[in-house]
């Protein structure tokens, strides 16, 4: 038979798991796709390890020039000729009838687009004892499940990245269309927010089809300033006229003051906008953060909502995001008015 899905998945230095993931993929009950791995110069064994597998729906490209994520899988797009695209990230496993059933699904559907729920599972024993794994299983695997609706979803991709990268099977004709960005960092969130604000449709199938690991690496530390800078200004050009219209008119503050708020505070100026402080949700002294040679005040939340001029707040702290943009709304502080989810 003629083969319906192509199972796409970049590599970089990840011998510790891409066996783990090529076996789940080869694995599946859906027999008909072709697997394009496309290794992003690792330096490491990860192209040895994908070398020893013999099965013929293996399709590998290798390259020297180490170009980030975004790069090779927008380049890969051009390399796909079948109707489906599921994605595959290189540490993750794939419930055997992942792609069985999600062909089905969007067979079925009206969605260019569509995900599945997630579990998460720890990559050691020391990750499985951490508070952050404690609240990746408790709390934000239950919100990236929980928004399932095409509705839910598209109310939701516009403030934050509920659509996990991992989980996706979509039509290849709409990737093609709307192209990867050529970034390290955010390039799954902006295609995401290129196909919502272009009208494509997401969908979510209800079922559990993707394991997705939690390890001790960070992606986000690794990157240079400028790499992160990139990835932040496309979110933002995509975001624009909604962060444009919750701003207008009003004293911007930034709740946060880590590396997503500051990349923020450096190009505010792309929205025409001076950012006025940092937020904090503890209270104490004002404090003062240096950004671009400039030093930005960092208050506390109780001050911010005391202060009586129009304001809005932008969120750009993510691992507190669901809090704060809970006890905002609890104050009645409407999102999209008051204040703006950034990513």
């Amino acid at each position: 038979m003629v083969n319906k899905v192509t199972a796409l998945m970049t590599t970089f230095n990840a011998s510790k798991w891409v066996e783990e993931t090529i076996d789940s993929v080869l694995s599946q009950t859906y027999p008909n796709f072709e697997f394009l791995i496309v290794d992003d110069g690792s330096t490491d064994n990860t192209k040895l390890k994908v070398e020893g597998f013999s099965d013929p729906r293996i399709k590998f490209i290798t390259y020297k020039e180490n170009k980030g994520v975004g790069y090779r899988l927008d380049d890969a797009l051009d390399l796909v000729t079948t109707p489906y695209i599921a994605k595959v990230d290189v540490d993750d496993i794939s419930e055997p009838n992942r792609f069985e059933e999600q062909l089905r699904f969007i067979e079925s559907r009206e969605a260019d687009i569509v995900k599945c729920h997630l579990n998460y599972f720890a990559d050691t024993d020391s990750v499985a004892n951490s508070s952050r794994f404690t609240v990746f299983k408790t709390e934000k695997e239950r919100a990236i499940n929980d928004i399932a609706s095409p509705d839910d979803i598209n109310a939701s991709l516009r403030q934050w990245p509920c659509f996990p990268h991992t989980t996706y099977f979509a039509k290849t004709a709409v990737l093609k269309r709307v192209r990867y960005p050529r970034l390290r960092i955010f390039e799954d969130y902006v295609l995401f927010l290129r196909l919502l604000n272009q009208g494509f449709k997401f969908d979510c199938l209800e079922k559990s089809l993707v394991k997705m690991r939690i390890s001790d690496s960070s992606t986000t530390m690794s990157l240079s300033q400028n790499d992160f800078d990139e990835g932040l200004i496309a979110v933002i050009e995509e975001k624009s006229e909604r962060l444009i219209a919750c701003t207008q008119g009003k004293q911007v503050y930034v709740y946060g003051a880590g590396k997503l708020a500051r990349s923020f505070v450096r190009h505010a100026h792309l929205l025409d906008r001076e950012i006025v402080a940092f937020v904090d949700k503890k209270d104490g002294e004002t404090s003062d953060v240096v950004v671009s040679e400039t030093k930005v005040p960092i208050i506390s939340l109780e001050r911010y909502l005391s202060q009586t001029a129009p304001k809005a707040l932008i969120v750009a702290a993510q691992p507190v995001r669901s809090e704060i943009t809970s006890l905002l709304s609890s104050l009645g502080k409407k999102e999209g008015h008051d204040f703006y989810v950034l990513a």
